[in-house]
Order: C-alpha cells, then sequence, then structure tokens
C-alpha cells in the first residue's frame, strides 16, 4: 500500500515537474533573442493566445494600441518579444457568458488567478535570467490586470528596475469593480477574493488604461444611482470586451464608442489616449479614455433602430435625452479624486457635500439645450466624434471605494455595436454588417462633413470681415472721440481767457476811476482850504501891487463881504 502511495506521489511530482519544464522552455524559447519583452496575460475567457490555438492579433494590438503609447518601445514595428502567459482564465459559476467556464466545469476565480500568477511569475524569472538588462513589459486586461497586480509584489527589489506594468480594464485598479466591493472578505463558496489591489508605491512603475464607463476598470462609486448602475451593467457588454478587437475570435468587432486602431489622425485611439488626462498617484499613472456618441445605456436603443430601419426615428430621441442622461450618470462617480486610492462603494446616490446646486442646474439647463440641438441635427452627436469629447465635468461626487469584478475579454454576451451616421443607426451586431448602410452611412458622413467645412470658413470668413469692420469703426469712432474732445477742450481754454483778460480790463479801469475820483477830492479839499485860508486873511488890510494901476490900498472889507468871498471860492 505504501509503495503504491509513494509511486502515484512520484508520478505526479515528475508530471509537476515535466509542466514546470515544458513551460519554462517554451518562454525560454520565445525570450532566446533577447531584447525588450512583453509578457501578455489575457483575460477571462481567453485561456492560451499562444500556440496551435493562438488568437492572431490579441498581443499584437496589446503592443500596437497600449504598451507602445505608455512610452514602451513595444510594438510591432519593433524588435520586442511578444509572449502570452496561458492559464485557465475561468470564473466560476458564472457560466452563462460564454467562454467564462467551458464546459460547465472550471476553475473558481482565485483559482484562476492563483495558476495565472504561478504562470506569470515563472515567465517573469526565465526572462530575468535571459535577457540580461533589457527591459521586461507586464500587460494584464482584466482578470489578466488581477494576475499581474499580485505578480507585482513578488517582484524582487533588485528586479524592480527591469520591470514594468501595463493594464487595460483591470478589475483590481484600485477605482475598478474588486476595489468597491474591497470591504467585503472572501467569499468561501464562490472562493472569491477582491484584494489585493494594484501596488502604487512599490517601485514598479504602471500605466493604466480604462474606457469610461467600463464597470470593471471605472466603476462607479455611488451605487445608490440607479442609472450609473445600470449604464455600467450595459457597459460590461458594449466596452469592456473590445479593448483588444478586432482578432481573430472576434474579426466583426470593433473598439468600444466608435474610435479606430488607425495609428494617426483625429478619433483614433490613439489620439483619444493622447489628448486624455494622464493621473499620477506614486509610482502608478491612470488614463481615462472618453466616452462619445451615445451612452452605453442607449446602445441597444439604438441598435434595435437600426435592425428595424427606424434609425432616423430612433437617433434623434437618443441624442434629446443623451446629455441630460450623460449628466445624471456621473453623478455616480467621483471624477476629482485621485484615481490611485482605492475608494469603496456608497450607497448614495451622489456626494451631497461637493454636489453644487447652482453649477448643477446651470449645466443641466445647458445639457437639456444641447440635447434640443443634437436632435434636430437628426441624431448626428451619436456618431462618434472626430476629437474626443473631454473627460466629465468635476461637479461629479466626490468620495472613496475600491473595485469590482468583471474578467470579461474577449467573448461579449450581447451584440457589437458600430458607429454609423444619420439614419443608419450608431453600431452593428457582432454578425455580418450591411454594406449598403455603410455606404450610405460612409455618403452621408462625407456630404456632411463636406458642408460642415464649407460652413465652416464662410463663418470664418464672415466673422474675420465682421472683426475688421468693427475694428475699423472702432478706431474712426475713437478718433473723432479724440477730436471732438480736443476742439472742446480749446474753446473752454479759449473762454477762460476772454474772460480773464475782461475780468483784467474792468479792473484796470476801475483802479484808473478810484484814481481820478481820489484826485478830485484831493484838489477839492486843497480849493477848500485855499478859501479858508483866504477868509481868515480878510480880517485886516491886503495890499494888491499891480504893473499898471499901480499899487492900491484896499479897504477893509466887511463881515458879509468876506462871507460872501468864501462860499464863491468854495
Amino acid at each position: 500500500m505504501r509503495r503504491t502511495l509513494r509511486s502515484i506521489g512520484v508520478f505526479f511530482v515528475a508530471m509537476l515537474g515535466a509542466v514546470g519544464l515544458v513551460v519554462g522552455s517554451a518562454f525560454a524559447a520565445a525570450l532566446a533573442f533577447g531584447a525588450t519583452t512583453a509578457l501578455i496575460v489575457p483575460g477571462t475567457g481567453t485561456h492560451n493566445i499562444d500556440g496551435p490555438n493562438a488568437v492572431t492579433g490579441y498581443k499584437e494590438n496589446a503592443a500596437n494600441r497600449y504598451i507602445n503609447v505608455s512610452g514602451q518601445a513595444c510594438s510591432t514595428g519593433d524588435d520586442c518579444n511578444l509572449v502570452g502567459v496561458p492559464y485557465p482564465a475561468s470564473f466560476f459559476p458564472l457560466v452563462i457568458f460564454p467562454g467564462w467556464c467551458p464546459g460547465l466545469s472550471c476553475d473558481t476565480w482565485n483559482k484562476s488567478v492563483g495558476t495565472g500568477v504561478a504562470h506569470l511569475d515563472t515567465a517573469l524569472n526565465t526572462a530575468l535570467a535571459a535577457n540580461g538588462t533589457d527591459p521586461i513589459i507586464l500587460f494584464g486586461y482584466s482578470q489578466g490586470g488581477a494576475v499581474v497586480s499580485q505578480e507585482m509584489y513578488n517582484i524582487k527589489d533588485a528586479d524592480k528596475s527591469r520591470v514594468s506594468v501595463v493594464t487595460i480594464g483591470n478589475i483590481n485598479n484600485p477605482l475598478g469593480l474588486w476595489s468597491r466591493l474591497s470591504f467585503l472578505p472572501t467569499i468561501p463558496g464562490l472562493d472569491i477574493s477582491f484584494n489585493p489591489q494594484l501596488p502604487t508605491n512599490i517601485g514598479i512603475k504602471s500605466t493604466n488604461y480604462s474606457f469610461e464607463y467600463d464597470p470593471v476598470g471605472d466603476a462607479p462609486q455611488y451605487w445608490g444611482n440607479p442609472l450609473a448602475l445600470l449604464n455600467a451593467v450595459v457597459a460590461l457588454e458594449y466596452v469592456h470586451g473590445y479593448y483588444l478587437d478586432p482578432t481573430s475570435n472576434a474579426p466583426n468587432d470593433t473598439l468600444p464608442y466608435g474610435y479606430t486602431a488607425d495609428p494617426d489622425g483625429n478619433g483614433t485611439l490613439a489620439d483619444a489616449i493622447a489628448k486624455a488626462p494622464h493621473r499620477q498617484y506614486g509610482d502608478a499613472t491612470f488614463v481615462l479614455i472618453p466616452q462619445q456618441g451615445a451612452l452605453p445605456l442607449y446602445q441597444p436603443i439604438v441598435d434595435i433602430g437600426k435592425q428595424l430601419g427606424i434609425s432616423g426615428l430612433v437617433n434623434p430621441l437618443v441624442a434629446l435625452v443623451n446629455p441630460v442622461t450623460k449628466l445624471l450618470v456621473d453623478l455616480g462617480y467621483d471624477r476629482v479624486t485621485n484615481p490611485g486610492i482605492a475608494r469603496t462603494l456608497s450607497i448614495l446616490p451622489f456626494n451631497p457635500f461637493t454636489l453644487n446646486p447652482v453649477d448643477f442646474s446651470v449645466k443641466f439647463v445647458a445639457a437639456i439645450a444641447q440635447g434640443i440641438q443634437d436632435a434636430l441635427a437628426g441624431g448626428v452627436s451619436l456618431t462618434p466624434a472626430t476629437t474626443p469629447v473631454q473627460p466629465p465635468s468635476t461637479l461629479v461626487a466626490r468620495t472613496v471605494a475600491p473595485q469590482t469584478v468583471d474578467p470579461v475579454e474577449n467573448k461579449k454576451v450581447a451584440a457589437v455595436v458600430n458607429t454609423a451616421a444619420v439614419g443608419t443607426g450608431l453600431q452593428e451586431g457582432s454578425g455580418e454588417k450591411g454594406t449598403t448602410d455603410q455606404d450610405a452611412a460612409a455618403k452621408v458622413t462625407a456630404d456632411g462633413a463636406a458642408a460642415d467645412a464649407a460652413a465652416t470658413a464662410q463663418k470664418d470668413a464672415a466673422d474675420k470681415t465682421a472683426a475688421e469692420a468693427k475694428a475699423d469703426a472702432d478706431a474712426k469712432a475713437a478718433a473723432e472721440k479724440e477730436a471732438t474732445d480736443k476742439a472742446a477742450a480749446d474753446a473752454k481754454a479759449a473762454a477762460e481767457k476772454a474772460a480773464a483778460d475782461k475780468l483784467k480790463d474792468a479792473k484796470d479801469a476801475a483802479d484808473k476811476q478810484d484814481a481820478a475820483a481820489k484826485a478830485a477830492a484831493d484838489k477839492a479839499k486843497e480849493a477848500a482850504d485855499n478859501a479858508k485860508a483866504a477868509g481868515a486873511a480878510g480880517d485886516g488890510k491886503t495890499t494888491v501891487t499891480g504893473t499898471e494901476t499901480g499899487t492900491t490900498t484896499a479897504a477893509p472889507a466887511t463881515e458879509s463881504d468876506a462871507g460872501g468871498a468864501e462860499k464863491q471860492a468854495a
């Protein structure tokens, strides 16, 4: 019996050793040529991206769209080894999602992630030993992000300078789904643990991308907001599984929100990532790729309208309510807080401490006006814009909460949505796409673009002419005002001078009159004094001497004669 047990034990040890050697040798062969190495861990539903059943395009899209733009020189055009890390990538008991639990018998979340961590650790150690000082990149998508987040804690300090991390739709983002639920303990029956979160302060640089409203990497914080929750649930189907599409698993699918994978030009994913805020916390950088076009909440309605051929009626109605709905949905998120700090969910519909009623009222009215304008334009606002919409306003609530689990990856539950132009609907199902609708949409889009360009040019010319005319009129008015002001000033100065001169002349005349009056008074006084003196002299004899008459002696004057003489003199 003991021999039998020992033999069985030796057999299993040998099997495990053989598996380890196979995995190790496979990684060693992949890394034999040196240069930068990217170890790519897929998400739920995608077991292996290498080997006979490899998913064509998966690794390449990861490198070209996200690793390369994160500052790492790793794309299909660079000397970069792209190595897939196989693991179960399953999630029991969520058997309702295709690929999540093949054959209705699969590993639980913790077991699947644990196996992924073990395989990634083997691949990383092989790369560290083989490449000398060449850089190594760990890439994880959704559940693969959880694998990478846990492996980061296992890296030795001596190796951290060679290793960097890139994740997309990471469920262990500080603001992802598992972080929102991290206050919960491990659920034994389901074997789900919500920790540890992506580390931000252990000396390993990471860049983490999430599409806005993806409930796995960008989970709502205020779960009392029904619109935010419903929008997130729909985004699980319409957003989370499409980061790397199209691939050989989904050749007809496209990127979320109508973004294109072309490396250059407006409206592309690269352009959106370049324009989106890159927010840092510790060693981590977080990039939220903005939603554009219709909210995920309205994508099923847009799809139905397209399938029934009534997009011309449905799209304007959706465009009418889309801006207001987005404003209300955004109340369920905190776009102000640092995205590197894990925050658990709140049962409130919004943050009452940061909501400004006046500001919100103004934005609400503006959203209504925008919806009316978009509806009158036929719902063209639902078609992805050529320039990505900027992140939502900061009137959103502010609180704390950690992430959720949602390992959706390549397999989607519902139809994929592809944007189209006015009257054709927004997005297509996951099946074949209608070439007639696409041609019509392309023509309408081209005509609309040409008309918009012409209108813009005319408006610019009119604005320029109006501005020049206004500038000339302002200059002329200013010159006329200056001349009028100068003339008025000169006239005032002349009047003041004339008044001053006249006042001076009047003063001089008055001075002359005063002098003449004074002189006359002095003369009169002198005459009076002489007369008085003469009267006084009449009391005695007066002798008058003449040349011809000789000398005559006058008789003494009487009193009456003397008085008369004095009166006459006066």
